[in-house]
């Protein structure tokens, strides 16, 4: 059984829904799809907007799935298909029209770009030949209550997904399955995050037990860098759970960084691939592969905020790190990098969300700074900081194009060396440090 996850840009166009049409009728895989490219933004940008210009809003999305519509259907079935996107559409503005504007109304109002593309693609299928069925993944996946970026209950999802979809599979059916949304045990619709369609791809295929998730997008597989910053960079092949895991979480956009935790604990291979170019091998992600030469890769992240913290309390005080960590939790924030001394602690965040109340507090009892403007930039690959010339050419590069390390970051699994630099340097150094390592 094969989890095939397409995305915004997959689901976007004639052609590539033809491409969808094609891989369903020879695979018979699961499908997950994300809403139409832009779509999710112009839906979320709904609630601030003033009421005159939400017409113009709703309008604009009326016309990107009508296009779409029109050249994926003959005429006799457009008006039909068309219908239903409006009548979504008609749904969204009455929730809109209630005033709201919290994570929870945004996660309900965000779920209607997953309904009007699963529906169309469905449909597509089965003009193609192949037998499929809409379903929506709030009927499926069951959640926290972290609306916009909620967590999956493994139990009662699993019994949903099993109970729904098997029955499908064993009559050769294919479930074209919304990604991104999910809904809670009191029935509130949620989000998985931005990008969350690759997790509820994982999901799925953790629950159903799958021989591979196969993640569909726009560019052929995992690079060694960002394509826009080098162009020499050069397609990952296979790598491991653990490399994929650290490339999302620092920064590369191919993966969203949750997907691959259900795939891990099931033991599943993730498969990275293009639509645009569907015969490609792609990169295959498993849990141990058998590499003469690992692979190593360099990836970023800009807008990094990173907070340095100092007191002589540290010195020899049991709890303080405790208490420190307490505060950042208490207020939602999500600490990415940390750095120790004997009287201070340096942390990076990418998100400042409550940021200036957390300083606040803080200082009762520290020095507090803040600097803004950065970027984190991590080498990663099994055994990377192993070897000392490792480290010595990685700073001996960054010095002869006079780039200032910030602060450094070493995972304890050896495999990502992270250094903290201002964000307008960020391209100089993935160049030089491509250029050493990979």
């Amino acid at each position: 059984m094969i989890i095939a996850k397409f995305g915004g840009t997959s689901v976007s166009t004639p052609a590539t829904i033809r491409t969808i049409c094609e891989i369903a009728k020879k695979e018979k895989p699961v499908l997950v799809v994300s809403a139409v490219a832009g779509v999710t933004n112009l839906l979320l940008s709904l609630p601030a907007a003033p009421a005159k210009e939400r017409a113009d809003i709703l309008e604009k999305i009326h016309e990107i799935h009508e296009t779409l519509i029109n050249g994926c259907f003959s005429t006799e079935i457009r008006e039909q298909i068309l219908a239903y996107v409006d009548n979504q559409l008609s749904e969204v503005l009455k929730i809109v029209k209630k005033g709201k504007n919290d994570k929870e109304t945004l996660d309900l109002i965000a779920s209607y770009g997953e309904l009007m593309s699963s529906y169309i693609i469905a449909y597509a299928l089965n003009e193609f030949d192949v037998s499929a069925r809409q379903i929506l993944a709030t009927n499926l996946i069951v959640t926290n209550d972290n609306f916009g970026s909620a967590e999956f209950l493994p139990t009662p999802t699993k019994l949903r997904t099993q109970k729904s979809l098997l029955p499908l599979l064993n009559k050769g059916i294919v479930p074209v399955v919304t990604g991104f949304i999910a809904k809670t045990q009191r029935g509130k619709t949620t989000t998985l995050g931005r990008g969350g369609s690759d997790y509820t791809a994982s999901i799925l295929g953790f629950c159903l037990g799958a021989s591979e998730i196969q993640i569909w997008t726009d560019v052929d597989g995992i690079f060694t860098a960002d394509p826009r910053i080098i162009k020499d960079v050069r397609l990952i092949k296979t790598i491991s759970f653990k490399e994929a895991s650290e490339l999302a979480t620092f920064g590369a956009r191919v993966l969203h960084p949750r997907t691959i935790k259900p795939a891990i604990k099931a033991g599943i291979p993730v498969r990275v691939l293009n639509t645009f170019n569907p015969n490609g091998d792609g990169t295959l992600i498993v849990a141990r592969p058998q590499l003469a030469h690992p692979p190593r890769a360099v990836a970023f992240q800009k807008n990094i905020t990173l907070v340095n913290i100092s007191s002589e309390e540290m010195l020899l005080q049991k709890g303080f790190l405790a208490r420190v960590f307490e505060i950042f939790a208490r207020h939602g924030i999500s600490v990415d990098l940390v750095s120790v001394s004997e009287v201070s602690v340096s942390l990076t965040l990418d998100n400042e969300n409550m940021l200036q109340k957390v300083v606040e507090e803080l200082k009762k009892f520290s020095s507090v700074s803040v600097e803004r403007d950065l970027g984190v930039i991590s080498m990663i690959g099994e055994n990377i900081a192993r070897s000392p010339r490792v480290m010595r050419d990685i700073f001996e590069g960054l010095q002869r194009k006079k780039i200032k390390v910030r602060m450094v970051s070493l995972g304890a699994t050896d495999i990502n060396i992270s250094l903290v630099i201002d964000a307008d340097q960020i391209a100089d150094a993935v160049k030089t440090l491509h250029g050493i390592l990979v």
